[in-house]
């Protein structure tokens, strides 16, 4: 298995960086890693070869919650968009009209609000880290 976790977002935009703090945590228990910006194409370049590949991002929904997260393998359509202009929606669907998505993909996805300049989660998504990254551990399977 040659299994990677990207964390997507922006420590310096509060919330955002929920994607970044899971994968820091993740590569704590000696997981392959890494954090990007959510850059379409760097994506598809940052999981070529790797399966599966593990994604964290910070959504935003209108009746959400913060902290809340939601685990899926495609991403999600309609009321979901990622915290970034452009986001993982628009990834794979460039990767699969290239023949370069990753075998498994898996996403998790947590509600966030607060994406304004600043350092820090807010408590509530700070909350959601062990559980997502337990999550993320499991589903590689490294619990």
């Amino acid at each position: 298995m040659n299994a990677l976790v990207v964390g997507v977002g922006n420590d310096f935009r509060r919330d955002d960086g929920v994607g970044p703090a899971v994968a820091r945590e993740v590569a704590r228990h000696g997981v392959r890693a890494t954090i990007s910006d959510g850059d379409t194409v760097r994506l598809m370049e940052t999981w070529e070869g790797a399966d599966p590949v593990v994604i964290i991002d910070a959504v935003r929904r209108v009746s959400g919650v913060d902290g809340r997260w939601h685990r899926t393998t495609l991403p999600q359509r309609g009321p979901v968009a990622s915290s970034h202009g452009f986001g993982i929606p628009e990834a794979v669907e460039l990767a699969e009209a290239l023949e370069r998505l990753p075998h498994r993909l898996v996403i998790f996805a947590v509600e966030v609000t607060e994406v304004g300049f600043g350092l820090g989660l807010s408590p509530a998504v700070a909350a959601a880290v062990p559980a997502v990254t337990k999550a993320v551990l499991t589903e590689i399977g490294q619990t």
